[in-house]
């Protein structure tokens, strides 16, 4: 389990950082690189193993999706996940050292692992709850643009 300071932490981070970089990703895979927004089923599915399970299974989860055969009109769903799955290796990497130094620090290697697993999934499911408001304003934006054209 975090402690206080941990938990002080991440929710700094998730408004200073993690809000601000699940906009970018997403904005920039919606209008940069012309993906669709989301389907709601995927939606649905992500917050609910975001929210309820470890980072260990977020990221199967994540693997799982962006492998699958998925048909044409939905061809934008792996390059979503492989977006999503850069960013939080990237997150984990370098910055999770960066924002909890001293973690690790005097700790065995398995539960050291075991604590990163537990901030990587805090982080990943407010990361992932940002991501998907922000996706829900894409696709009501997208909708009234194509009402508009008709």
């Amino acid at each position: 389990m975090p402690t206080a300071e941990q938990m002080q932490i991440l929710w700094n981070l998730s408004d200073s950082v993690l809000y601000p970089e699940a906009v970018a990703l997403i904005r920039r895979l919606v209008n940069e690189e012309e993906c669709l927004p989301l389907p709601a089923s995927q939606v649905i599915r992500l917050l609910n193993i975001a929210s309820a399970s470890s980072y260990t299974d977020l990221m199967r989860f994540m693997r799982h999706q962006r492998e699958r055969d998925w048909p044409d009109a939905k061809k934008d769903i792996p390059l979503f996940y492989t977006e999503l799955d850069k960013y939080f290796t990237t997150f984990k990497n370098k910055r999770l050292r960066e924002h909890f130094p001293l973690m690790q620090a005097d700790k065995p290697a398995k539960e050291a692992g075991q604590e990163v697993d537990q901030l990587m999934a805090l982080l990943a499911r407010d990361f992932i709850q940002h991501l998907v408001t922000e996706n829900a304003l894409l696709a009501v934006k997208k909708a009234a643009e194509r009402g508009k054209r008709r």
